[in-house]
């Protein structure tokens, strides 16, 4: 068969697996848009095509949790599928013979797909793609995972696999082969990684439950292998920044020059000049200024901090002498921040800096604080180690178990609060084990604080090396949430000093994020 031909086969077996598992489909269909999201960390007015969109179970969801606000081609290969598309904000459905004749060269800043590529014809398929990619562009598939026992039966037992409805040019996909056959097209920067253990026939009612061992039996080390799809990401070469638009994300005037920043910085002085472009260029309207923590930096943080700070009239230094520590940084960048509300992050955050807008759109809408989780039902958690992720479900484990909130991760130095939570904060804490306390303090105090899903981005070969070592800063984490739980048992609630918490009505528009205090 021909390339469209194949893809005419897989669209049909696509749709049919969808409606076949109503219970769970539209709530894989969902995490994958927002991976779609996050991944990309998708801008405004940034173009994608969907290849196989079919009746637009999926398009529907990229379009919500995109806000509309990125014009999305929906490629069809079959006829029935054009003739019942459905209306969805700023989608245009296209009928295609041929994706060399129908569809211009480099006219699309991504391509994404769902159960689309993964046929023996995949070489070609990736050749087409890769024409049709911007310089910078990116591609995202969730294909069918070669070594998910399932998979595999229904590849090597074809009578199971025509009664399990699949195409017959559908092939599991390996990721050595897959590897070398991108790489041989020309796209760079891959990444395949297995994705997605919860079955389509668990039953929906279980799901949540299930969610957080899903993380960690994601990332364990031969049980990951089994998982039902891989995530594949490439980029086609070129200067992605040249292409992206300079968007303006602060559009909430109730925030304008509300807002100081907060960054501790060891031995950062390559992330400092992009992180504080990509803050004035997104939220300069909000920006009241960007504090860098110069914590007795080795390298020349300080001396380029100094030069941004030149240029950009709204940064501050301060240079803090030994001893060094994370909280001790927490301490003296809050000490000196003057906004009414201060957002604290890492210095090597910049790949996630459109995503801040959700933490906004939390504190907007009338909430004391937004944290920033990598574990909530919608994060996108791709690559984090396996021994940081057992430690990090354990420690929230015991959490939810020994103290009276609801959380899933507070640990994350990516926080948004009213300034004077964590300016009359009780940091005790001088490393790393300081973010439990500006995560858990406030919440226990009573704040209305929520938590926004995230992705997890590990930090690229130009971005340095991070000084979290997990096996020397665990015992300190164990340590403060000893501390909590006995201040908290006997009876202490207020860790904010002098705070006065008011109950806020819950707004009649909620923001996508979850309750984090119970």
């Amino acid at each position: 068969m021909s390339l469209e031909e194949n893809l005419k086969s897989m669209e049909r077996s696509r749709e049919a697996y969808w409606r076949r598992y109503p219970n769970t489909s539209p709530l894989k269909l969902r995490w994958r848009a927002l991976t779609v999201r996050h991944s990309f960390h998708v801008l405004p007015g940034e173009s994608i095509l969907e290849l196989g969109a079919g009746s637009g179970l999926w398009t529907e969801h990229l379009s919500a949790v995109l806000r509309g606000e990125n014009p999305i081609t929906a490629a069809v290969f079959n006829e029935e599928f054009a003739e019942s598309r459905r209306d969805i904000a700023n989608v245009k459905f296209v009928r295609i013979a041929s994706l060399y004749e129908d569809l211009p060269a480099e006219s699309f800043d991504y391509v994404v797909g769902t159960a689309i590529l993964c046929h023996d014809q995949f070489p070609q398929n990736l050749a087409a793609l890769y024409r049709l990619l911007k310089p910078g562009g990116q591609l995202l598939f969730f294909e069918s995972n070669y070594w998910n026992p399932q998979v595999f039966v229904k590849n090597y037992v074809r009578p199971v696999g025509r009664w399990a409805g699949v195409a017959p040019c559908q092939v599991g996909m390996r990721r050595y082969k897959l590897m070398k056959a991108a790489s041989h097209q020309g796209f760079t920067n891959l990444e395949i990684i297995p994705y997605d253990i919860i079955h389509a026939r668990t039953p929906r009612s279980l799901i949540p439950l299930l969610q957080a061992s899903a993380f960690v039996a994601e990332h364990t080390p031969l049980i990951k292998e089994m998982c039902g799809t891989l995530y594949i990401w490439g980029k086609k070469p070129g200067n992605e920044q040249a292409r992206r638009p300079r968007v303006n994300l602060a559009t909430h005037r109730t925030l304008f020059d509300s807002v100081s920043v907060v960054a501790p910085c060891y031995n950062e002085e390559m992330n400092i000049p992009p992180l504080v472009d990509a803050l004035v260029q997104m939220y300069g309207d909000y920006l009241h200024e960007i504090i860098i923590v110069n914590d007795n930096s080795t390298d020349r943080t300080g001396e380029v901090a100094r030069q941004v700070a030149l240029k950009e009239p709204r940064v501050k230094v301060v240079d803090r002498k030994p001893p060094g520590g994370v909280g001790r940084a927490f301490r003296d960048g809050y000490a000196a921040a003057t906004g009414r509300y201060i957002l604290t992050m890492d210095s090597d955050f910049l790949q996630i800096v459109p995503e801040l807008r959700d933490l906004f759109d939390v504190v907007a809408a009338g909430h004391d604080g937004a944290i920033g989780s990598r574990f909530s039902h919608d994060s996108v958690l791709m690559n984090y180690p396996f021994f940081k992720i057992l430690c990090n479900r354990s420690f929230h484990l015991l959490v939810n178990l020994f103290l009276p909130c609801r959380i899933r991760d507070i640990s994350n130095n990516l926080k948004l609060y009213r300034a004077e939570i964590l300016k009359n904060l009780e940091i005790t804490q001088n490393h790393f084990a300081a973010n439990v306390e500006t995560g858990l303090k406030p919440i226990l105090s009573g704040y209305d604080v929520r938590e926004v899903p995230i992705s997890w981005i590990n930090r690229s070969i130009h971005m340095g090396s991070s000084s979290f070592k997990i096996v020397k800063v665990a015992p300190n984490y164990f340590l403060e949430f000893l501390n909590i739980v006995s201040a908290t048992w006997r009876g202490r609630r207020r860790f904010v000093k002098g705070n006065n918490v008011a109950v806020l009505e819950k707004p009649a528009s909620e923001p996508p994020a979850e309750r984090s205090a119970s």
